[in-house]
């Protein structure tokens, strides 16, 4: 498995990864994918992708084929997503492609994504996820913390000092 920046071109794979993101619960029936896409909670994680400094995308491939993408962006105190915690703290969201789930990719992503964000400069990173969500027990391992337990948003940080 190789880990790569996100071409420029891959915007539609950023977008099917957020969904993907989003439809983590199989038990629930989302609204449809534009409609999802032009949410304002969720509209922040990729409209005009690639224009704000530090926008940052990891791709994982294996043998030509896209397994999932991890990426962060800087977000402000009047436009952020769930896992918002300050403008100095990057706020990362994951998918791998189903099929490829629970094969160690999600967790080389995170890292790599970690390692990034600490070569740009970043003192911590954040995300936000719901209690049940089983990837919630990937981040744990990796060292996150909740910021405020039960706060609603299921913001976690992680320090990369």
């Amino acid at each position: 498995m190789e880990i790569r920046d996100l071409r420029p071109e891959e915007t539609p794979f950023l977008l099917e990864m957020l969904h993907a993101a989003l439809a983590w619960d199989p038990d629930v029936e989302l609204p449809s994918r534009d409609w999802l896409m032009e949410h304002p909670q969720v509209a922040p994680f990729h409209v005009e992708w690639g224009r704000r400094a530090g926008d940052t995308g990891l791709v994982a491939d294996e043998n030509g084929s896209t397994l999932g993408l991890a990426w962060y962006r800087y977000f402000t105190e009047f436009e952020h997503g769930e896992g918002f915690v300050d403008e100095d703290t990057p706020e990362v969201a994951i998918a791998v492609i189903d099929g490829h789930r629970r094969r160690g990719v999600g967790r080389a992503l995170m890292e790599a994504i970690h390692e990034r964000a600490r070569r740009q400069g970043a003192r911590r990173i954040s995300l936000s996820v719901d209690p049940q969500n089983p990837a919630k027990h990937l981040y744990l391992r990796l060292g996150y913390v909740d910021l405020e337990p039960d706060d609603g948003d299921g913001r976690m940080i992680l320090d990369l000092a």
